[in-house]
């Protein structure tokens, strides 16, 4: 990494606590830097202080500031995947009612987490398209999430059609995504729990090009 040099006159206590320090402890450390002062400003500097130790241990931990940020991305997924999976709740099928409760949950760790963090996800998207080094990054992080949908939904779809069930764990994945851009746009005027009754009846309903469980419980207005 090189947005910064490394510090040559560390103290012995600081270069113990760089000892001591994890990839996962510096990963939540930029996660709190981007929330505050966007991806720009995530600096490896400014991530070592959060994190307190030395700017030597990011560059032991992280080969390039690049292999941090996917961290950073890996992390998101982890944490939405453990509120997600559906197939860890109690009884026999998956229904319709399960997918609500299951999107339900990841909005309220989207909608739980800090704005500016939010936001600094979506910065990370634009800098990783707009830096060729980078597109990697947003390719992996937007297959992360369909990946994580597709997870999601697998004891829903078991038995459709396999492209079909890709594309509709394509479906979540992308509304999804630009419900929570939208609430961070305008909160007042974005109605997240209407919205997800209604994807979740959509896909339960898509499946075999049936109709829906039950009714949008919410309909917009």
């Amino acid at each position: 990494m090189s947005d910064e040099p490394a510090g040559s006159t560390e103290s012995p206590s600081r270069r113990r606590r760089a000892q001591r320090a994890t990839s996962e402890e510096l990963v939540a450390a930029a996660v709190r830097v981007i929330g505050r002062e966007g991806v720009a400003g995530a600096t490896t500097r400014k991530i070592a202080e959060e994190a307190g130790v030395p700017q030597g241990a990011v560059h032991y931990w992280f080969a390039d500031k690049n292999e941090l940020l996917q961290d950073v991305v890996r992390s998101i997924v982890e944490r939405l995947e453990k509120t997600v999976a559906t197939s860890d709740r109690p009884g026999g099928g998956v229904t319709v009612e399960d997918l609500r409760a299951g999107l339900r949950a990841a909005w309220a760790e989207v909608s739980g987490d800090d704005p500016g963090t939010q936001l600094g996800y979506y910065e990370l998207t634009a800098l990783a398209l707009r830096n060729p080094s980078m597109r990697e990054l947003a390719r992996q992080q937007y297959g992360s999430y369909r990946e994580l949908a597709a997870r999601t939904l697998a004891p829903m779809l078991a038995d459709v059609e396999p492209r079909r069930a890709a594309a509709l764990a394509q479906f979540v994945a992308v509304t999804f995504d630009g419900l929570a851009l939208a609430w961070l746009a305008d909160p007042e005027g974005t109605h997240p729990e209407q919205v997800i009754d209604l994807l979740a009846d959509a896909v339960f309903g898509a499946r075999n090009d049936g109709p829906a469980a039950t009714a949008p419980r919410n309909p917009i207005t």
